[in-house]
């Protein structure tokens, strides 16, 4: 078999085996990916129940305590103002915000009043409500009842009933309590459709079975099939003893994946029909461009061997690639043959030398592609960009300053550089904020120098870079992140780099700002020592800028 032949069997199996491998990988994606959506929108539309369920329940809290901790409810239970429900418990009010009634217990645990005011299509009543409360250790509520009152779910047979308990006092909650309010919310049609607005999931309830409550259950249980057409899931409600009381179901329609699964199987079988067709033209390309030139600078060559002809040259081709370059490297072996070894060894120094010079400007242009795509990946305006590099060199050079090998001011250099890659993963709205961050908002961004650390590690050049960009937000005194590191724990290349940054910050011009002074450069660091900077570090960089005379 020709070479021409094995390198078309071998370019054929390396194309397909891609393919294949790539097919794989891609469809194995897409079913994880599709899996993964399915689990994390159950979950989170599992958690959004529960987060309003428990929502509902401080606001009945709120309203109970707006009822209780007044002077006319407390003038009511002591007997001065016998008329308070019919004039200040307004139903329409109370039935449209939900509550389905309102009890006053005296001290001795005696109904004083109860009103119903659920809706009509609820037939839950106060007594029952009370009867469901009080089974459930409803004694032991009031008598360890905090001073705010409680507040939780309690079952009434298989229905949640949602209750709030407060002491009943003076608008200033001074003096003596005159009794105890109850208020309740059951989990009505109105209800359930305000909590069930925005899902994905179709809503369902289940007690608890009697038998199940003295077992330790999870919190949700989830079930994606890759068999089935849709997720499942159940997220456990506990009553306000912490007893399991009831479970939200949900089932969802997973992502349709099928037609992108054939549409990747056709992509792939088209890439595969055109990896045999390259191979194909990859074949004729070698045999009239390399195979029948080889045999001709074969047949030259043997000539010169065996003297059967006068001409001791090979033909060169009019090309430029590596046949033409062994014709003409075989005519200089022959011209140069006799040449002195002396000689050889000078030609062997200018090779040398001109492969460092080679190396040094490769280096050089590597070092600038990466500031380049350093400075146009990263987040902010050209004139931020444009200083990146400033304060990555600042940075290496102090670290130089500290003894550090060449070897570890490169990786310095590039972690500076690279440092806010990872704010790219972060929603446009958050990057360009300019008013304070709400706390979701705050906690994606600090996110970000995970982001910054996956991509350097993913790049086996920047890998060895990747500790300077995860951690330099930490801070001395412990309260950075992501990690929440503090002093010597935080690696020193992030320490450095995050007292750079400070410095360049500081040095960066934007319209009507002014450059503060070397002075003033200097006590900012300072103040900022010992909280955001190492302060042994700070002391150091403030003796290097005097030194660079600033």
């Amino acid at each position: 078999m020709t070479l021409r032949c094995k390198t078309q069997l071998f370019l054929g199996v390396i194309l397909l085996s891609v393919l294949l491998i790539l097919d794989i990988l891609f469809t194995n994606f897409l079913i994880t990916s599709a899996e993964q959506t399915d689990r994390e929108r159950m979950t989170r539309d599992l958690s959004r129940t529960s987060v309003t369920l428990n929502g509902e329940v401080r606001t009945l809290s709120a309203i109970a305590g707006n009822w209780a901790y007044s002077d006319k409810a407390w003038d009511y239970m002591t007997g001065l103002n016998p008329d308070y429900p019919n004039i200040y418990l307004n139903r329409a009010v109370l039935t449209e915000i939900g509550v389905s009634s309102l009890i006053f217990i005296d001290n001795d645990f005696n109904v004083k009043f109860a009103r119903d005011y659920s809706a009509p299509d609820d037939s839950s009543t106060p007594e029952s409500e009370v009867a469901a409360i009080f089974s459930n250790q409803g004694e032991d509520i009031f008598k360890n009842l905090p001073v705010d009152g409680t507040s939780g779910i309690v079952m009434k047979g298989e229905e949640p009933i949602f209750f709030a308990v407060k002491h009943i006092r003076r608008s200033d909650k001074g003096g003596d309590q005159a009794g105890y309010l109850i208020a309740t919310m059951a989990l009505s049609p109105k209800m359930i459709h305000k909590i069930t607005s925005g899902l994905h999931f179709t809503f369902a309830m289940e007690p608890v079975p009697q038998n199940d409550k003295g077992r330790e259950l999870p919190n949700m249980i989830l079930n994606t099939d890759p068999r089935n057409s849709f997720t499942t899931g159940r997220l456990l409600v506990r009553d306000h003893a912490g007893s399991p009381a009831f479970w939200i179901s949900g089932i969802s329609q997973n992502v349709d994946i099928k037609s992108a699964e054939r549409e990747l199987q056709i992509l792939f079988s088209i890439l595969a029909i055109a990896a045999l067709f390259v191979v194909f033209l990859f074949g004729f390309f070698m045999k009239h461009q390399i195979t029948n030139r080889m045999k001709r600078l074969q047949h030259e060559i043997e000539a010169i061997r065996d003297e059967a002809s006068d001409a001791r040259s090979i033909t060169i081709d009019r090309k430029r690639d590596e046949i033409a370059s062994i014709q003409r490297t075989l005519n200089d072996f022959m011209a140069f043959f006799d040449f002195k070894q002396g000689e050889k060894n000078k030609a062997d120094d200018i090779t040398i030398s001109v492969y460092k010079r080679f190396a040094e400007a490769g280096r050089r242009l590597c070092m600038k592609t990466l500031e380049d795509i350093a400075t146009a990946f990263s987040p902010g305006d050209e004139k931020f960009r444009a200083t990146l590099v400033r304060g990555a060199a600042k940075a290496r050079d102090f670290a130089r300053e500290n003894g550090f090998e060449e070897e570890d001011l490169i990786y310095i250099y590039l972690g500076a550089l690279f440092s806010r890659m990872g704010m790219l993963s972060l929603p446009f709205s958050i990057r360009t904020k300019t008013s304070p961050l709400t706390p979701a908002e705050l906690r994606e961004y600090r996110k970000y120098p995970i982001k910054s650390k996956d991509f350097m590690e993913a790049i086996e050049l920047l890998r060895p870079a990747s500790a300077l960009p995860y951690a330099w937000n930490e801070n001395w005194d412990g309260t950075g992140f992501p990690q929440g590191l503090s002093g010597s724990a935080i690696p020193i290349q992030a320490r450095i780099f995050a007292i750079a940054d400070a410095w360049n910050e500081m040095m960066r011009p934007w319209p009507g700002r002014r450059i503060p002074s070397e002075d003033e450069v200097i006590e900012r660091l300072r103040a900022q020592a010992g909280t955001r900077l190492d302060p042994q570090l700070v002391e150091k960089f403030i003796a290097f800028l005097k030194q660079q005379k600033y």
